[in-house]
């Protein structure tokens, strides 16, 4: 499973971006991160961690699981994974265990 989130920056860097997604393997807790000008750009970064996971790690994404927010319900996302077999799992923003996690992640990324 893999968890996923979209964050602002709370200043642009120096390519302009003010957000970033990462995606998180629950099993090795490894992190990936994606900057981003605009928030639209999830289903790429997704379509390139994706790639990314099957060529260098072997890893075939059964499940993602993301807060509900809409970056993450365009059309031509939920068909991507459709098509994919993956499956799309909703997570509670304030659940004590994704909680713990992200906030050490967070935190680190935010110094």
């Amino acid at each position: 499973m893999i968890h996923s989130d979209v964050w602002t920056i709370k200043t642009k860097s120096i390519r302009k971006c003010k957000y970033y997604v990462n995606f998180i393997n629950n099993h090795t807790k490894n992190v990936w991160v994606y900057f981003m000008k605009h928030e639209g750009e999830v289903f790429q970064h997704f379509f390139s961690f994706k790639a990314m996971a099957k060529k260098g790690k072997g890893v075939n994404i059964k499940c993602l699981k993301f807060d509900g927010g809409g970056k993450y319900f365009s059309n031509e996302f939920s068909e991507y994974l459709k098509e994919h077999g993956i499956q799309k799992k909703y997570s509670c923003n304030y659940h004590h265990n994704r909680m713990e996690l992200l906030k050490g992640i967070i935190t680190t990324l935010h110094k």
